[in-house]
């Protein structure tokens, strides 16, 4: 059966039970991307606020994507007293970037009214033009955010004192529980009739309507075709709001898709059930650390035969061909229901 367990996985899969750090950083100066070579949240002396860092796994563990010290801080204007101030980082409008490193960080949210709270962040897009992704827009209501809430930095700023909480997802190499803890309460908020048993339900993920994005399997419809005949559900969870998406998760069925971020969402209700997908022999480890966080029934599949790859194009930065769609279907059906 050329459909196997992957053994090999790019990235690091630690979870982590302990919280991140935090701290309450005083008199620091936030220097926005696009301001310069360096970007980052800075103590006085020029070196970053270590909480503030962020980092990915690719290529090596704790690369960071922001500058570790800046040469000179610069003068810039002092933020007003009357907010307690909480740093975010760069907002990200692609949804697996914002789960990571900007949701991330709101474990550590203060309960408290939310008129004096400003939530610091740097970013391409306005906190107006991110209101409008549904799944920010549904996320930062469920937690008690509005637009007045956000303060956007696009020049360098001095705070003389804001709250810095680490992020609880590294990509491709850490999570901690309280990320679980955070996306756990958000979905209580939004379906709180959620997490609902229903065993038997097989849904496969397709993505064969997309228009652009990193990977494509561009012969998926032949495979999707041959998986609707033989009993399994197909979604199109990119045609579907953010809403149809959680509540699609809360009712917990059997999730079979390549590897993207729309797993991701289980992460809003615990012990979900999932096939991944890989696209080569090697898993790439983000929804790994996703479902190790969230306790979920977990597989992890290659096809031996291989994926053809194609190359870049069509709006996607690799594009591939399954050889046998038939045979995969027959065979995913077997691990499903078998």
């Amino acid at each position: 059966m050329p459909l196997k367990d992957c053994t090999g996985f790019v990235g690091r899969r630690l979870l982590i039970q302990d919280l991140p750090n935090e701290r309450e950083a005083r008199n620091v100066v936030f220097i926005p991307p696009g301001n310069g070579p360096e970007w980052g949240l800075f103590d006085p002396s020029g070196r970053s606020v270590p909480e503030a860092m962020l980092y990915t796994g690719a290529g090596g563990l704790h690369t960071p994507l922001c500058s570790r010290t800046v040469q000179t801080l610069p003068d810039c204007p002092v933020v007003s007293d009357a907010f307690d101030y909480v740093f975010v980082g760069n907002l990200d409008p692609s949804y697996a970037y914002f789960l990571a490193n900007s949701f991330s960080r709101l474990w550590s949210l203060p309960a408290y009214r939310r008129s004096g709270l400003r939530i610091v962040f740097s970013g391409s897009h306005s906190i107006a033009q991110m209101m409008q992704q549904d799944y920010f827009r549904i996320i930062v209501t469920a937690l008690g955010l509005t637009e007045q809430n956000f303060l956007q930095v696009v020049a360098p700023v001095r705070f003389p004192r804001i709250t810095v909480a680490a992020a609880a997802f590294e990509e491709l190499s850490l999570v901690h529980t309280v990320f679980a803890d955070l996306a756990h309460h958000v979905g209580r908020q939004l379906l709180p009739e959620g997490a609902q048993v229903q065993p038997g339900r097989v849904l496969f993920f397709s993505q064969e309507t997309l228009k652009q994005g990193n990977v494509r399997v561009e012969n998926e419809a032949v495979l999707t075709a041959a998986l609707r005949e033989r009993g399994i559900g197909i979604v199109h969870p990119h045609q579907m709001t953010f809403r149809e998406q959680l509540k699609l998760w809360a009712s917990n069925p059997l999730v079979i898709a390549y590897n993207d971020a729309c797993l991701h969402t289980s992460i809003f209700f615990p012990k979900r059930r999932v096939i991944t997908l890989a696209h080569g022999s090697d898993m790439w480890v983000n929804q790994c650390l996703v479902d190790m966080v969230n306790g979920n029934d977990a597989r992890y599949l290659h096809d031996t035969a291989s994926l053809e790859p194609v190359g870049a194009g069509h709006g996607f930065h690799m594009n591939y061909r399954i050889p046998d769609p038939e045979r995969l279907a027959s065979e995913l059906v077997e691990f499903a229901l078998g």
